[in-house]
Formats: structure tokens, C-alpha cells, sequence
């Protein structure tokens, strides 16, 4: 059988997968759920009308898109490196720095990527673990570090699914004892406004991840980059393959960094929004609890686990999680729109324990 040509280690593998499902309202994926600005469309509709930017390969170094993102970033074009979503990045930094064998230390509960990349590239993830309320447990990282001797950590704050902050002062801590690459995944950072892109120069093992598909709505687009010293950037440019990004995802991005301030005014929206949704959400029945956020969705605790179905029944779609694990009865809610939200709620009445 062909499968006993399979790799041993891959057997019982499953891979990420995020099922298509009919919906009229959609709060599972973390996506900005506004429109883009009249100036965005209109560039693309005159970007679109010259043939050679469809017949032709893309510039392989993405050059125009570096140099306005180093020059919002107040960084060197050659500390930023593009790639097709912050997940090829991942992929690109496990290659470069992982042996077979190798450990990589990833947060739990956290984005299954980290996990399902190592393991691709024949490493092996080890989780530390966050507290009980899904905080960051420094002593746990720190003790797990000296434990395995990684070749990666991984950080994500906001933390994707639980929506918590790492604080600057904390990770200072760990760029202070780690001396192996660390990654800080910022997909959400555009709602809490901390960075770590200062530190790059200070902490020569710093990478700092991005992604144009949460606040810049351009997740169909598939574009992240990253932001690190010119050494660490060449190195991972060793394994990022020629043409990585298609020549309509550099486009876009530039066109959205162009009218950025409108973007801002849409994250501002969101971020009111998600704080008016976690008090509407704790007055619910079927709400055990809800969980601070500083990004564009909320963990909630469900006391039903019904409730997903339900909701996807009346073709609204949110995240939900296995009965096992951190994750069991927890789902996560996108912030929607006004009035999606308002839709959210009025089923959430509707429902029956």
C-alpha cells in the first residue's frame, strides 16, 4: 500500500482543517468583518486593468511592500521579510533552526500551528503551560526552557484563542534569559497598540510576527512578514521559496498601508465593540464565564456544549473546541459588527439549557 511509504512519525497526523459551512453571520475565524475603503477598491480596479500585473512574476524580494512597512515600523527594509501569512513564517523559521529531534517550546492553549509546523519538520513541540485563567506563566517558561534547551520559544499575545496579553516587561525577562531564537506572535497587536519591534536591535534572537488578515481584512489574501535584526532576517530567508507572495497580495497591502488611518478607525470600532460584547455576554444564561480580551474575539465559557451546533443551525458560525483538553466547553466569538453582535445575543437568549 502506498501509505507505507508515509513517514512513521505522520501516521496518526491531523492537519489543521477549518471545515466551509453555509452561514448569513460568520464569528469564528478572527476576521475584520468591515469593508474596505472606497480609495483600497479603487486602486485595485486600476491595478487590475494593467495585464502584466496578473501575467507577470511578482518581484521575488517584495520590495515596494518592505519599504513601506520599514518605513511605518522605523525599521530597515532589511529587518522585514514577507511571506504568504504569518503561518509560512512559522513554517520558514522551524526549518531554519530545527533538527530532527530539536524541541520547540509553544504556549497551551495557544495557535495549533506552532505545534503542527514542528512537528511537519520533524521537531518536537513541548508545551509550557499557561495558568489557570490562561495568563503567561513565566516561571513555567523559564523552567521549561532550562529543562529542554530549545532551539525555538514561541510567545502569541495577544494570545490566540484566549485572547490575554503578554506584558513588554515580561518578555523583556525571558529575551533576558533565552538565548535561542524567540518568536512573539503579534497577529493581534493593532488592538493593544505594545509592540516588541523596538527590542529587535537590543535582543539580536527576537522575531516579531504580523499579518495583514485581522485588522487589515485581507485574510483571503494571505500575507504576513516579520521583523527582526538584518542577520536573524537573512537566515530565514535562506528557506523562503522564490515568488512566495503573489503579486496582487503585495499590491493590496501596500494600497491598504497607504489609507492606514482608516484601518485605525476600524480597529477602534472593533475594540468598542468587543467591550460592550464581553458585558452583554456575562448577563447570559449560558455563559459560564467570559475571559478578558485584548484582541478581536472573546473566549467564553459555555455551560452547554450544544450551543456551537445550535448556533450553526441558525447558520451563525463560531469557534468551538473538543470536550477534552484547556479548551473543553470554551468557544470563541469573533467580534462582529453591530448588528451581528445584536444577532449573537438574541440567540444566545433563545437558547434552552
Amino acid at each position: 500500500m502506498i501509505k507505507d511509504y508515509m513517514r512513521k512519525d505522520l501516521a496518526d497526523f491531523r492537519p489543521y482543517h477549518s471545515p466551509l459551512k453555509p452561514y448569513q453571520v460568520k464569528i469564528d475565524a478572527n476576521e475584520n468583518p468591515y469593508a474596505h475603503s472606497d480609495q483600497v477598491i479603487a486602486k485595485i480596479q486600476e491595478w487590475v486593468q494593467n495585464k502584466d500585473n496578473l501575467t507577470r512574476y511578482p518581484d521575488t524580494d517584495i520590495n515596494a511592500l518592505r519599504e513601506k512597512l520599514s518605513e511605518i515600523h522605523k525599521v530597515d527594509k532589511d529587518e522585514v521579510i514577507c511571506t504568504v501569512g504569518s503561518d509560512q513564517l512559522i513554517e520558514l523559521i522551524i526549518k531554519v533552526f530545527v533538527e530532527p529531534g530539536e524541541v520547540a517550546l509553544v504556549p497551551n492553549p495557544s495557535f495549533s500551528m506552532y505545534t503542527l509546523s514542528t512537528v511537519l519538520n520533524h521537531g518536537k513541540a513541548v508545551p509550557y503551560e499557561l495558568d489557570d485563567d490562561f495568563n503567561y506563566d513565566y516561571e513555567a517558561l523559564i523552567s521549561a526552557y532550562k529543562l529542554c534547551q530549545p532551539k525555538l520559544v514561541f510567545i502569541c499575545t495577544p494570545n490566540n484563542p484566549t485572547g490575554n496579553k503578554a506584558a513588554i516587561e515580561d518578555m523583556i525577562q525571558v529575551l533576558d534569559t533565552v538565548k535561542c531564537p524567540v518568536i512573539v506572535d503579534e497577529a493581534y497587536e493593532e488592538f493593544i497598540g505594545e509592540s516588541m519591534m523596538q527590542y529587535i536591535d537590543q535582543y539580536p534572537q527576537l522575531i516579531v510576527l504580523r499579518t495583514f488578515s485581522k485588522a487589515y481584512g485581507i485574510a483571503g489574501l494571505r500575507i504576513g512578514y516579520g521583523v527582526a535584526n538584518k542577520e536573524m532576517i537573512d537566515m530565514i530567508g535562506v528557506a523562503k521559496p522564490p515568488y512566495n507572495v503573489s503579486s496582487f497580495s503585495q499590491a493590496v497591502a501596500g494600497f491598504i498601508l497607504d489609507d492606514i488611518d482608516y484601518y485605525k478607525e476600524q480597529v477602534k470600532t472593533i475594540s468598542s465593540n468587543r467591550d460592550q460584547l464581553m458585558k452583554d455576554l456575562e448577563s447570559k444564561e449560558v455563559i459560564e464565564r467570559v475571559y478578558p480580551s485584548s484582541a478581536n474575539f472573546i473566549l467564553v465559557k459555555v455551560k452547554d456544549d450544544q450551543l456551537t451546533e445550535y448556533l450553526a443551525n441558525q447558520q451563525m458560525l463560531v469557534r468551538g473546541y473538543n470536550n477534552v483538553g484547556r479548551l473543553a466547553h470554551h468557544i470563541r466569538i469573533t467580534v462582529g459588527t453591530e448588528e451581528e453582535n445584536r444577532q449573537l445575543l438574541s440567540l444566545l437568549d433563545t437558547y434552552k439549557l
